[in-house]
């Protein structure tokens, strides 16, 4: 009595995934015509937007990526002591590059790839990248693990006069 039911059940099972395989369009994954875009391109905004900003809660320091008018600047701002009165304090703001096209994740904004295009229509030797990075540590001595993600930023400034290269790391809840 069980081998007629066990057979039965095989043949409706092969039916119906035949049925299924052939009932269905097959489609050449070369020629597929959605495209899901992982990075868009800012639109242009207003001069003085800002695009991101990294705050580095134990001295006051920020990183920002800003709207200007011909494009985007990304700069460092901290406090420096005034050498000649040790009283005072100005804040002092490093320019890390300017940029004619900036991309974000559409996942996350964090996520940028910033850019200059060269009048020759080449990519120039500025560029502002930032990532995201999950890391998980074990405790010393124990088998706890603690899990952060922070956001690492390269700032690439290979013009005459500036720093060729700064690399910024800042905890992913304190950028927006």
């Amino acid at each position: 009595m069980r081998s007629p039911l066990r057979f039965s059940a095989m043949l409706l099972t092969s039916s119906v995934l035949f049925l299924g395989c052939e009932g269905a369009p097959r489609q050449d994954p070369l020629s597929a015509t959605e495209v899901v875009p992982e990075m868009a391109e800012v639109k242009q905004g207003a001069v003085g937007d800002t695009l991101l900003r990294c705050d580095q809660p134990q001295d006051g320091s920020y990183l920002e990526v800003v709207q200007t008018a011909t494009g985007y600047e990304a700069a460092h701002v901290y406090e420096e002591y005034d050498p000649w009165d040790c009283r005072c304090t100005y804040t002092k703001r490093d320019v890390l590059g300017q940029y004619t096209v900036c991309y974000k994740s559409t996942v996350d904004a964090r996520i940028m790839n910033c850019f200059r295009v060269e009048p020759g229509g080449t990519t120039g030797k500025v560029v502002l990248s930032t990532t995201r990075v999950q890391k998980t540590q074990m405790v010393i001595g124990g088998t706890q693990t603690v899990s952060y993600s922070e956001l690492d930023i390269a700032a690439i400034n290979q013009d005459p006069g500036q720093t060729p290269r700064r690399d910024f790391n800042y905890g992913l809840d304190d950028c927006q």
